[in-house]
């Protein structure tokens, strides 16, 4: 497993990248197809002292994110908190998608098309001026081709409200999104 450990505006020593390589390689453990892990440090000037310090954890499992963010007072609570959420999340995606009867059925090339390759590459950028607000991060990465149900499984995995996607029916990108009444909606282009 590939892990990347990056902090902003907080010190990172080597006790911090021990823990955080130990809760990450229990994760590793309970999921064996995890590719590479990505621990995002941040501290924050917040007014609750227990939320300044801020743990994203991003896991990469075969082409499928898994995401937590948590808030905590210390580095160290950060990053068990994230790998806590990350431990549940882990079991509904192994109870979803890992041993799916789907996958068991899939053709050998369909099971290689559905787990491609995604690598996130974000980079934040001096702020473009725009008329309401300044665009500061983007974000690009590999898109592989998925079905509506797969798209709505990996946006509840990554907890979003929105994903977009290629959507293997149609070959075009869509946007899946969840709508206030808790139902989800899709915005395609018109052919």
């Amino acid at each position: 497993m590939e892990l990347q450990i990056q902090a902003k505006n907080l010190e990172l020593n080597d006790q911090v990248r021990n823990h955080a390589s130990q809760k990450l390689g229990q994760l590793g453990r309970q999921l064996p197809s995890l590719t590479s892990a990505s621990v995002e440090l941040a501290s924050e000037p917040t007014r609750s002292q227990k939320d300044r310090v801020v743990a994203q954890i991003t896991l990469d499992v075969n082409g499928a994110i898994l995401r937590s963010e948590q808030r905590a007072a210390n580095t160290r609570s950060a990053i068990n908190s994230a790998t806590e959420v990350l431990s549940r999340l882990i079991e509904r995606y192994k109870s979803r998608t890992y041993r799916s009867e789907r996958l068991r059925r899939l053709q050998p090339q369909q099971v290689e098309a559905a787990s491609g390759t995604l690598s996130t590459d974000s980079t934040d950028q001096d702020g473009d001026p725009l008329p309401d607000g300044d665009l500061v991060r983007i974000k690009r990465f590999d898109m592989p081709s998925m079905t509506v149900e797969e798209a709505a499984v990996q946006m509840q995995l990554l907890g979003h409200h929105f994903f977009m996607f290629l959507n293997s029916d149609t070959d075009t990108h869509n946007v899946l999104y969840q709508r206030r009444d808790g139902n989800l909606g899709l915005i395609q282009p018109t052919p």
